[in-house]
């Protein structure tokens, strides 16, 4: 799928530039300025690349005249062209033998129709064509006889061979939806090099943490470290759930900056048995009704939405059977395939959005959707993030869930549901029976951080501050305005580590 900026994207901005008082000053420019204007007419071009070394450039200039403002503002224009360039590491030819390497069997006829398949999502950079990072394991996931071929190898499907047992186990007849509770344990934390942050200045640090959430109880924060630079928390009750800290950095002088967290909690699987005959109508006016039944930055509610989503549910009144045609749609019809959260995040474009255009998407892009769509037609929905502990370790996830009146949230995970199709040795049946369990159950091995998407950190480090993402909470947030490398992708990526245990 080629990605060009559209041009609203490109004029708001220009918009933010000019309001931000990013103009050529009407003091003579100087080298930043200079340098600075040069990359704002690349990133016109499309040529990110070069956009990017012209910025740090300017930055460096900013940072050698003591203009430490336009520093930090050229930093982060910088660490946006990152953010939109950062899945995009290979070109064509790379590409080509890497995919010969891992799929040897394929010809080069092949290799050269499944990189020009949409799915293989590609973005034209600097007057060339970039391919996506996870490129190959896209290509497997939209090919299912690669996939169930490489499974099959190994004698093992991810996700389907653990959740399989429960999925297609018979209920408990437990005598409610909440049974089978399973206590967990949480440690996280960040250590960075003391050498790679600045000498002074303040690094800011919101930090996940799990919040009663349905299935999700019993929430106990053990201990937050260190406690003399914890300014607030959000509680366990909060939408999401977040530590705050400010380390003053001319007070640390150890070989690390440690920041962790030690936390508790039950998760609960959910079995769910709905009559629609007893589905009752909504309150449509509960605050909490229009609070889940209103558009938010990635949840869009666009005129194409809504007549993909009454294209779908067609003449069925019944907001259940409505939600289970949608389920049904999203995880049959949609591949799963790794998506470019940073370039997604970096031009404003809404997850759910970009499944409707594209109908590809992984986790949490599928499942914003699938809440797009319920909220097209009036059915509340939300998106909970966190992780998922089937495996080892514990992996980032992104699920859904709709409600219906008279039985209250119910699960729905579109993607754990595609796991049947990979299965090189599953029925037909057994296959139907797992996807219909993920469209009102769900397993127990779930950290929940944040019941939707899209909740505004608390507090908020403001609009001009780049950050990798404002829309899922999975791993910190960092902000440090003397740092010279932006903190927000170099911590995660470098100096975070969770693990999510049985207690």
């Amino acid at each position: 799928m080629k990605q060009i900026l559209p041009l609203s994207i490109l004029l708001l901005v220009a918009i933010a530039i000019l309001a931000t008082g990013c103009t050529t000053p009407s003091a003579p420019a100087g080298p930043g300025d200079t340098l600075r204007a040069q990359a704002e007419k690349e990133f016109q071009d499309n040529n990110l690349y070069a956009a990017t070394q012209l910025f740090r450039l300017a930055q460096e200039n900013y940072t050698a005249a003591g203009n430490a403002p336009a520093a930090k503002n050229a930093r982060d224009r910088a660490m946006t062209m990152q953010m939109m360039t950062f899945h995009y590491p290979y070109n064509r030819s790379t590409m080509d033998g890497m995919l010969a390497g891992v799929l040897p069997d394929l010809s080069a006829t092949r290799r050269a129709a499944l990189m020009d398949d949409p799915g293989a999502v590609t973005y034209t950079l600097d007057g060339e064509v970039w391919y996506f990072e996870d490129t190959i394991s896209n290509i497997v996931y939209h090919n299912l006889t690669l996939m169930q071929k490489v499974n099959a190898a190994k004698h093992y499907t991810p996700f389907y061979d653990e959740l399989a047992p429960l999925a297609l186990a018979p209920p408990a007849g437990s005598a409610g939806p909440y049974g089978d509770p399973v206590a967990w344990e949480g440690f996280e934390e960040i250590s960075v090099p003391r050498d790679r942050l600045p000498a002074t200045g303040t690094l800011k640090l919101w930090v996940p943490l799990p919040v009663e959430s349905g299935p999700q109880a019993n929430v106990t924060i053990v201990a937050l470290e260190p406690r003399r630079y914890l300014r607030s928390t959000t509680g366990t009750d909060a939408d999401l759930g977040l530590a705050y800290f400010e380390i003053p950095l001319a007070e640390i002088h150890d070989p690390f900056v440690n920041v962790s967290a030690r936390f508790r909690f039950v998760e609960y699987s959910q079995r769910f048995t709905i009559d629609p005959a007893k589905v009752k109508p909504y309150n449509t006016s509960d605050p909490q009704y229009r609070k889940y039944t209103a558009p938010t930055a990635n949840i869009a509610l666009t005129p194409a939405m809504k007549e993909k989503a009454q294209e779908i549910v067609r003449n069925e009144t019944n907001p259940y059977l409505q939600a289970q045609k949608i389920y049904r749609y999203v995880s049959d019809s949609l591949p799963y395939s790794h998506a470019p959260h940073m370039l997604l995040e970096a031009t404003g474009e809404p997850r759910s959005v970009y499944v409707l255009e594209t109908g590809i998407g992984d986790c949490g892009a599928q499942s914003q959707y699938f809440a797009a769509l319920c909220r097209s037609i009036g059915i509340p929905a939300r998106v909970p993030v966190g992780y998922q502990m089937i495996l080892e370790p514990a992996g980032t996830h992104v699920w859904a869930e709709y409600y219906v009146e008279g039985y209250g949230w119910i699960p729905a995970d579109v993607t754990v549901a595609e796991g049947a199709d990979w299965s090189y040795n599953a029925t037909t049946g057994e296959r139907e029976r797992y996807r219909d369990f993920f469209s009102r159950n769900l397993d127990p091995y779930r950290y929940i951080i944040q019941k939707d998407v899209d909740v505004p950190l608390s507090p908020d480090p403001g609009a001009d501050e780049v950050v990798i993402t404002r829309n899922t909470i999975q791993i910190p947030v960092a902000v440090c305005d003397t740092c010279t490398e932006n903190p927000s992708i170099m911590i995660p990526e470098k100096y975070w580590t969770i693990t999510v245990n049985r207690a």
